[in-house]
């Protein structure tokens, strides 16, 4: 199979409300040779307000962003997912991909009316070259150098990373120069650590994870967090999420089970929300860094032995009431959200409809002038919002007098919104283009002073 290692270079940081402004790919074969190139621009879309750190740390300027000449979001969402499509099935990989490329990759297909999931089906898998990285660091300490940061904490971000393992990067925070810097650190690490690379590339695939996890055996599962920091757990696995199956439920065999057979429901649900914590998730679809106990050195084993931990697993997959109590209790441990007001905080809310998705096809199969007379049609109302701001973004005028006047409506109060929210606005922006002026160069102060300006036009 082939790999298509990817990045995306964005308006902002929120995964939800802020958009792609360029996508890199590359594919290669399984040795890692480079086949084919992919790259795309597109400009901003009217209800997003690009953040100026964004803008500081791309270097793409609101005039670059605005640029008519490039294509729309929807011109290049498109492109982007029949390019994808073409290059299907492969493992699609980039670097902090789980948390934040995939989901926005994903928001780009659902606020275009697309199927948000073409990363993991039809053959596809995904995995996130940053757990490499950190698990090789833990596992393989010779085979990456790994830079610290001022507080002397590992840094994992990759412009410090692909140049301290001898990369060129230069243009760091290009999509494509960090593809480039993303292969440059899997083909050190496919030479210099097999087995890690291997194990990557083993638990990329959905049906294998599963396999693995549901074998009986006890498993170490690695959990590496933002800050730098990772623990290492040794867990077996005794059921999944109801509502979310892919979400497989370990209970952390750090802990005798007795430590808990004595608790009550209450006090069992106390545990799970905080300390200590029986149970351990693995999502079996986003690649978790999970492997055999013979190949955990003991150091990460919490001064257990194997012998300990398979005397563990072994009492308590034996005591099924127990598992039981466990699995009721972490259901009802969850926290219950009301629906977002928000249509993109709403992309986990359910599948479309199997007319609403034959609307989708028809949406992107007639003319822009008659796309309009289908956003009443359907039956899902995120996807009456979606197509209407698709229309607007695309070509405005082609909306009748009363959309066009509620979707213009719906942007500015969007923008212009003065108060804490999770989406960029004008006066959220203009204060941030005020306190980065102070430290700017003279370079960037140019950028911010000329979208400053445009922000106070946008406000008038």
């Amino acid at each position: 199979m082939s790999f298509v290692f990817y990045d995306t270079e964005t308006t902002g940081t929120s995964t939800a409300f802020d958009q792609i402004l360029q996508f890199g790919a590359i594919r290669t074969d399984e040795n890692l040779n480079i086949l084919e190139r992919f790259e795309i621009r597109c400009r901003i879309l009217p209800h997003i307000i690009m953040s100026p750190g964004a803008m500081l740390v791309t270097g793409v300027t609101i005039e670059q962003a605005s640029n008519p000449n490039l294509p729309t979001h929807y011109e290049m969402v498109r492109a982007i997912r029949e390019k994808l499509f073409e290059w299907s099935p492969a493992i699609f990989v980039g670097y902090n991909s789980m948390a934040f490329d995939e989901e926005l990759l994903r928001q780009a297909f659902y606020q275009t009316l697309h199927d948000p999931y073409l990363t993991n089906k039809q053959g596809n898998t995904r995995a996130d070259a940053m757990l490499l990285v950190k698990a090789v660091a833990q596992f393989e300490p010779d085979c990456l150098i790994i830079p610290e940061k001022v507080n002397g904490r590992p840094n994992f971000k990759l412009d410090a990373l692909a140049p301290a393992n001898g990369f060129d990067h230069q243009n760091a925070h290009d999509a494509m120069a960090d593809v480039e810097a993303l292969i440059h650190l899997c083909r050190i690490i496919e030479e210099d650590a097999p087995q890690e690379w291997s194990n990557f590339i083993r638990f990329s695939q959905k049906a294998t994870c599963a396999d693995f996890l549901l074998s009986g055996a006890p498993v170490l599962l690695s959990e590496y967090y933002s800050f730098g920091g990772q623990k290492h757990f040794p867990v077996v696995c005794i059921g999944a999420d109801r509502e979310q199956p892919n979400k497989h439920l370990c209970f952390d065999l750090s802990h005798a089970p007795d430590d808990f057979r004595a608790f009550d429901h209450a006090v069992l649900i106390e545990c799970i929300k905080n300390r200590p914590k029986p149970l351990r998730k693995a999502k079996i679809n986003a690649a978790p860094s999970i492997r055999d106990l013979d190949d955990a050195p003991a150091w990460c084993l919490g001064g257990l032995t194997v012998e300990d931990i398979e005397a563990r697993a072994r009492d308590i997959l034996a005591d099924e009431p127990f598992i039981e109590r466990l699995l009721v209790a972490y259901e009802d441990s969850k926290k219950e959200y009301p629906e977002s007001a928000h249509v993109e905080d709403r992309i986990y809310g359910g599948f479309a409809s199997p007319a609403d998705n034959a609307l989708m096809g028809q949406f992107h199969s007639r003319p822009w002038d008659d796309r309009h007379g289908l956003i009443d049609q359907f039956e899902d109302d995120r996807f009456s919002l979606i197509a209407a701001r698709l229309i607007f973004a695309h070509q405005p005028e082609l909306l009748p007098d009363a959309m066009h006047q509620w979707v213009r409506n719906h942007i500015r109060e969007r923008i212009m919104f003065d108060g804490e929210c999770a989406w960029g606005t004008v006066p959220k922006a203009l204060a941030e283009c005020d306190a980065k002026l102070g430290t700017a160069t003279e370079v960037q102060a140019a950028m911010l002073l000329s979208y400053r300006s445009l922000l106070i036009t946008l406000g008038n």
